[in-house]
This record gives structure tokens, sequence and C-alpha cells, in this order.
């Protein structure tokens, strides 16, 4: 039987006109400025400052066709709500329609979730599209401000069709990986904040997108005959960014499992065990990142996906839809990409595309960034006291 192709045929995406430069919150709490521009990567950090998740939602929305979609497929962990989904005054409240949304959870997982589930959904209501959207603001407590610096906000929305204009995706074989790990994780009494244990989750986080990895491999073996490993086989990588660095140091997780095939004298699962060894770990990874070898492939190849997402900071669900719009404004038709989502949780999947757009992508994020406002690091502080109260409001 053919499989008929599946994908991305329009993007729309919505940033919050404000932003705070993350060298200035570094200042107020006390750390080194640097560890926000190169420590992490992340240069400003977008808030919803005056505006609302809901309302970002809707205008990613307006950039697309979606009045003739009957099935919305959400993605977000920004959901106050254990019962109902908050997707559900975005399509009912604010755009009128009476469709029931489809809303999952998996923290930032849930975008690729949704995105899978849109293709199958397509292909199963003979050639019906679907919308993929996800929407999310990132905040953490100021005593954590090593977290805090990564802080942002971003909505994505995606039409899904058969025979698509912008990205066919390889969604039949996912790679797929989940280990129930308290990396991080949202109590009711905290919401808004998340618990994060740092070393744990950097550990969590590569361990599971490399076991997502080997499945995927196992899985499209055919793809790798033809093209040799998993380094050579893509044109371009796209990873989930909570912070420009931690792509980097997968990137580097990745080309050594795939080049050097070495055993590992420390693992990331005794580094799961006992996080505190994380520190010793990345040292093999830096060893890798200074390689000219990995160099080449890592500017060429990964880089690219990193174009936006230091000027946003994490916007959990739709930090990797970010990435791929980055690649994708640099792509040409018949490159493939490879794509690489994670959640806190934890689990990864991975799945892969060829560009089909005649010419590259073009999207609006460039501009939305140039017309960002900033605040003051006092207004900031004003915002998060209202964002609280308003919990109990």
């Amino acid at each position: 039987m053919k499989i008929q192709k599946v994908g991305i045929s329009q993007i729309g995406v919505a940033l919050p006109k404000h932003f705070i430069l993350t060298e200035e919150l570094a200042k107020k709490r006390k750390i080194v400025p640097e560890y926000g521009l190169d420590g992490l990567g992340v240069f400003q950090a977008r808030i919803p400052y005056q505006t609302s998740l809901e309302d970002l939602a809707v205008e990613a929305l307006k950039k697309i066709k979606f009045k003739d979609v009957e099935r919305f497929f959400i993605g977000t962990e920004s959901d106050s709500d254990a019962s109902k989904p908050i997707s559900l005054k975005i399509l009912n409240q604010k755009l009128g329609l009476e469709i029931v949304p489809f809303q999952y959870k998996f923290a930032c997982l849930s975008g690729l979730e949704a995105l899978i589930s849109a293709c199958e959904y397509t292909i199963a209501h003979e050639g019906k599209p679907a919308i993929v959207l996800s929407f999310d603001r990132s905040i953490y407590r100021e005593t954590e401000p090593a977290a805090e610096i990564t802080q942002g906000c971003a909505a994505v929305a995606l039409r899904i069709e058969k025979n698509p204009k912008i990205l066919i995706l390889n969604y039949q074989n996912p790679g797929q990986y989940a280990a129930d790990i308290n990396d991080f994780f949202v109590p009711k009494n905290s919401f808004p904040f998340p618990i994060v244990n740092s070393e744990l989750t950097k550990a969590a986080y590569l361990e599971c997108q490399k076991r997502a990895l080997e499945n995927w491999k196992k899985k499209n073996s055919k793809i790798l005959k033809k093209r040799g490993n998993v380094i050579e086989a893509f044109d371009y990588f796209v990873m989930h960014t909570p912070f420009p660095k931690i792509v980097e140091w997968a990137a580097a997780l990745f080309w050594r499992h795939e080049k050097e095939k070495t055993r590992e004298r420390l693992t990331l699962a005794r580094c799961l065990k006992n996080p505190s060894l994380f520190r010793e770990y990345k040292k093999e990874l830096d060893r890798i990142r200074k390689l000219p070898e990995f160099q080449r492939f890592f500017f060429q190849k990964v880089k690219p996906s990193l174009k936006y997402n230091p000027f946003i900071g994490n916007s959990y669900t739709s930090s990797i839809f970010i990435s791929l719009i980055s690649v994708l404004e640099k792509a040409k038709k018949g490159q493939r990409i490879f794509i690489s989502g994670y959640g806190s949780g934890a689990g990864s999947i991975c799945l892969d595309g060829t560009v089909f757009a005649e010419k590259p992508f073009k999207s609006d994020l460039s501009n939305q960034i140039k017309k960002g406002k900033k605040i003051s690091i006092k207004e900031y502080e004003k915002w998060r006291k209202n964002l609280i109260h308003s919990r109990f409001s």
C-alpha cells in the first residue's frame, strides 16, 4: 500500500511584544551576567506582559487557515485546571467555535504528540486537515535564578494536510522512550512555579533523547542503509531547546554515539541515579565539542535551528517548533530534517521530515523580535506578583 504524504502546510507564530534582558535579570539575582549570555545562550526572555496566553494562541491561529478544520490537537503545560482544558477557552470563548479540543499533557513533549496525532487523523479521515496548536510561558522562582534566566513564551499554530506545502513528515515510525523521572514537575500548590532538579533534568534530557534515537534507528533502518549513520543521513537537526547550550550538548552526544562507538566510562544512566556526577559526564561532551569534525557538523546542521531561541527563551511546547521554523527558513526542497523532542517527567520522541516547499519558508519571527519592547526588571517583578495573585482571585 502506498503511504500518503502528510505534513505541515502553514505555520503561524505569535510572541509577546515585551521582553527582559537576561543580563539585567542576572545582575538583579546576583549571578554573573555572562551566565545567561555565554553559559546558556539566552539574551532575551519574552514575557506575556499586558497580554495573555489565550490571546497569543488566537493570534497564531489567525495567521493560518483554520475555519474549515474539525479537529484541533493542543500541546501546552501552562494549564492550571486539572479538569477543563485551557484550549476550550481559546476555541470557544475567543473564536466562537464549538469544537472539542484534543489537549495533550507531557510537559514540553506534548507539542510533538499533538503533531503526530494530527498526521494520523488526516490520513485516517480521508485527507481532512487538522490543526496543531502549542502555547506556553515558562516561569521559575526567583530563588532559582539559573532556571529563571531561561524563561520565555510563544504560541505556534500548524495546519496539517495531505500533500503538504512546507514539510512532509515521516510520522509512522517515530523513535520513542519514556521513564518515570522526577526531574521537573508542577504540584498544584506551587503552580505556576515548577520544582526543578537542575542536574537531574540535564541528564534526563540527554538520556531520553539518546534512547529515542536508538528506537528510531531500529524502526528506520532502510533510511540508514541508503544514507549511512544518522549524522550523515540528515541535512539539519532540530531539538527541544530549553536553552541553546543544551542543544550543543545533545549534538555532541549524538555525534559521539554515531561516530566514536566507544564504551562510555561514565554513563548517563549513572548520572540519573546520582545527578552530582553530571558535571563529570559533561567533560566528555566538552571534549567532543572541541573536535573540528564535530564543530563542522554543529555549525552546518544544528546551529541553524537556534536562530530565534536566544531572543525568546524557553517556550516549552512551542520551543521545538520555533527551532523548526529557523531551519525551514534556510532549508531547500528535498533536504531532510531530524526532529528530536523532550518532555520532563520524562520522555522523548524522534521523527523526521523532508522539505517540500519550492522556496524556503518565511515567517514573521524576525520582525516580531525587532519590534519587541524591553521592560525593566521592576516592571517584570510587578508582573510576576500579579500573576501569582491571580491564582487566588
